[in-house]
């Protein structure tokens, strides 16, 4: 079944997951709020940090949240830790109860000491009770964008 994504966050984990979700022939937009990156993803289709990889066309990329967040079935959340709170609060107005949020955002937040999951819970709730779901694992955007084989865990409540 094809789903529509919206990752947030073009760096070389967002990408890479990117990339895999295209090949895996789901339609995905990655958003991130630097439009340099933006401009440089769409005109080169390479990522700086993850070289001699070409991204497929099919693979969009744009500076709008809401455009990366409305009418997706799945949000994958992959901001540096330190973003994740603010990107999810600004992603909150385009949020609708049928998504399912998927986070691959690592470590934890260094104020609260909570977890990225706990910080998405804790950004959203209770308006707005979302299916989410944590990745994380011994995996390298570096491996996964060349089609290594990888090993990834998933967890939800």
């Amino acid at each position: 079944m094809t789903r529509q994504i919206g990752i947030l966050g073009a760096g070389t984990w967002g990408t890479a997951l990117g990339r895999l979700l295209i090949k895996n022939e789901h339609h995905v937009t990655v958003w991130s709020a630097l439009a340099d990156q933006i401009t440089l993803l769409e005109r080169d289709r390479v990522h700086p940090n993850l070289p001699g990889i070409r991204l497929p066309d099919a693979l969009r990329f744009t500076r709008s949240l809401e455009d990366a967040v409305n009418g997706r079935d799945i949000i994958v959340l992959a901001t540096p830790s330190i973003y994740v709170r603010e990107t999810v609060r600004a992603a909150k107005p385009f949020l609708q109860p049928d998504q399912t949020l998927v986070s691959v955002a690592k470590g934890i937040e260094s104020d609260t000491l909570m977890t990225m999951s706990e910080v998405v819970e804790d950004v959203l709730s209770p308006e707005l009770a979302l299916p989410i779901a944590a990745l994380s694992g011994p995996t390298h955007a570096e491996e996964v964008i060349r089609d290594m084989p990888s090993a990834i865990v998933s967890a939800s409540a």
